[in-house]
């Protein structure tokens, strides 16, 4: 072998490894090998503050109340308000899962922290907007492992359009993203879910059913794909505001790093590069071009944008979300969005927060708190906490059950299972009390899109 060809063989070889431990930690897999634990995805300091500034966002009403020991009393709100934070000192959280428990007649809430957690942190209060509650009225605090300072705070609340009657857009970055951040609010509006990829890369869910890793791969894709394509229908929506595009999972980013070159299938074996956009109910997007191409994709978002003509946009948010897929495939909307250029709401969340994979903190009876950051501005207007039903919750969690990725124990793949780690339990994060989005506009899509991609290439 001649040195050149030594060289090109290990540059290879380093290249194909890279990709491949990427793959073994990618997020959100049930079944994968040697997954990482909990200390290797915390990145955030847990003495530090989470510094959103909400108080100084255009969209928010600050009303300054007393915090004691025992609690705070219920201020006068403006009419219309939907979403309420209030901002603590948070001085110790002690035991595996500490809390505190929020108390009001019959209505109550728990918000989770991080173990030996301090600093600034907020409660997300929305809950007791819809309770029977006076102005003057005492709000009843009980520490669950977690104290707080005694002192003077800020309640930041927000109003924002109700969903029922708009136009919504669900981006997903894969087979299941929609139904983790956003299950409950699709299914109470007029919403169409478009998924980007089929989901066929990860963990070896399929491996004892297709000894052939493309074969399994190409299975796996094909389950996933479908999955995008009828678990939405569960929520009410129309089998024709259901769409996948049929990208690769896991190329998003060499697709934005190799533009405008075509990237292929990471592990599937595929003979046709459309084989999972074929598999869409509908016929317009079944037959429309496919290219798996970084143009490619934000024409197909800027077609979907044009067909829905949105009022609201539900993606991840690039900065808070740590997948690469799910940084991406935002990036690829926002290029989108500056083409489309019509004024819309856009509804960030973070499925696989930059602070914390285990966020949403807590078991599943906790609120859906904001991730952990302090790393400066996120171009926010707003914060949107779309509260869930009891039975909302159940659905919720009939629809996570009903994605084959997210469940637990999958005895097809031989695996014997006796114990979920927190860290992958989608049913212990995703169905709770509220989704919390964190609300931005074109402006502002195009400042985190600037920043996110300065940082990026600095970094690079």
């Amino acid at each position: 072998m001649s040195d050149k060809l030594l060289v090109s063989s290990i540059e290879y070889f380093r290249i194909r490894n890279a990709v491949l431990i990427f793959v073994l930690f990618a997020i959100g897999v049930s079944g994968c090998a040697n997954r990482p634990q909990q200390s290797e995805l915390e990145t955030f300091e847990r003495g530090n503050d989470y510094d959103y500034q909400l108080s100084s966002l255009a969209g928010a009403s600050n009303y300054r109340l007393t915090l004691t020991e025992e609690g705070f009393e219920w201020p006068i709100l403006a009419p219309g308000t939907d979403t309420a934070l209030l901002g603590i000192s948070l001085r110790r959280a002690r035991g595996q899962t500490p809390a505190i428990e929020i108390k009001t007649g019959a209505t109550n809430v728990i918000q989770y922290f991080e173990q030996g957690g301090q600093g600034r942190r907020y409660l997300d209060l929305s809950p007791l907007l819809k309770a029977t509650i006076e102005p003057g009225d005492f709000i009843q605090f009980t520490s669950l492992g977690a104290e707080w300072n005694s002192e003077s705070v800020n309640l930041v609340t927000f109003t924002n359009p109700s969903v029922e009657g708009r136009k919504i857009l669900v981006v997903a970055p894969h087979p299941d993203d929609a139904e983790i951040a956003a299950f409950g609010l699709y299914q109470s509006s007029e919403a169409d879910v478009v998924t980007i990829t089929a989901g066929d890369a990860g963990g070896a869910n399929f491996g004892a059913l297709w000894s052939n890793e493309g074969e399994q791969y190409r299975a796996k894709g094909r389950i996933r794909t479908l999955d995008s394509l009828t678990v939405p229908l569960l929520g009410g929506l129309r089998p024709e505001a259901v769409r996948n595009l049929g990208y690769y999972d896991a190329t998003l980013q060499q697709l934005w790093l190799q533009r405008p070159k075509r990237v292929g299938p990471l592990l599937a074996y595929l003979e046709e590069p459309e084989y999972y956009r074929r598999l869409n109910f509908d016929p317009e997007l079944r037959d429309r071009v496919f290219e798996s191409s970084w143009p490619s994709l934000v024409a197909d978002l800027v077609s979907e944008l044009e067909r829905v003509q949105p009022d609201t946009i539900v993606a991840p948010h690039p900065r808070l979300d740590r997948h690469l897929d799910h940084q991406f495939a935002s990036i690829a909307l926002f290029e989108a969005l500056a083409q489309w250029g019509r004024e819309c709401d856009i509804l960030l969340y973070t499925n696989h927060a930059i602070g914390n994979e285990a966020f949403p903190l807590g078991p599943r009876d906790g609120m859906t708190g904001l991730p952990a950051w302090n790393g400066g501005g996120l171009h926010l207007r707003r914060l949107f906490s779309h509260q869930l039903t009891v039975e909302d919750q159940r659905r919720k969690l009939v629809a996570l059950e009903a994605m084959h990725d997210l469940r637990p124990f999958d005895l097809r793949d031989g695996n014997d299972v006796s114990q979920v780690s927190p860290l992958y339990d989608y049913f212990r994060r995703g169905a709770r009390p509220n989704e919390l989005f964190l609300v931005t506009d074109l402006d502002g899509a195009r400042a985190i899109y600037e920043e996110f991609l300065g940082e990026y290439e600095v970094s690079e």
